[in-house]
């Protein structure tokens, strides 16, 4: 009852399903979340807050890093996604919004469709590690 009156009551948005869904892996679930909201620190982002760092992407050291850019831009990150969304059966985008649509309309109940999503958010998180480690370990 409290837990009810405390929170704030939200329009609900398509892409829960494919963020949240019974088979994820929660740390893949929470940063799909944080990439789905366009909330990961991202160089954009981060020198949107004042901060001063190099724009440059950490994979592909070729063009300003951004969510965007990351997932779909990155020829190193591209070239990974594109394989394994052929490999799931379906065509990559290179739109959030289509993306997001194109997995929306799998059924998360059938294998296929838990496979695809949890491959899809498996691959961001995979990516979004790397990044970091070669943040960590000084490698451009």
């Amino acid at each position: 009852m409290v837990y009810a009156n405390l929170r704030v009551q939200g329009p609900a948005v398509t892409w829960c399903n494919i963020v949240w869904n019974k088979g994820g892996i929660p740390r893949h679930s929470f940063l799909t979340w944080l990439f789905v909201l366009n909330r990961c620190p991202t160089r954009d982002r981060i020198i949107s807050w004042g901060l001063q760092t190099s724009l440059l992407c950490l994979l592909c050291n070729t063009a300003p890093e951004s969510r965007n850019h990351l997932f779909f831009e990155c020829p190193y990150t591209w070239n990974i996604w594109s394989v394994m969304a052929l490999r799931c059966g379906i065509t990559p985008e290179r739109n959030w919004s289509r993306s997001l649509e194109q997995l929306h309309a799998m059924s998360s109940r059938s294998p296929k469709g838990m496979l695809t999503l949890l491959c899809w958010q498996g691959c961001i998180y995979w990516f979004w590690s790397e990044r970091i480690g070669r943040l960590h370990r000084n490698i451009f």
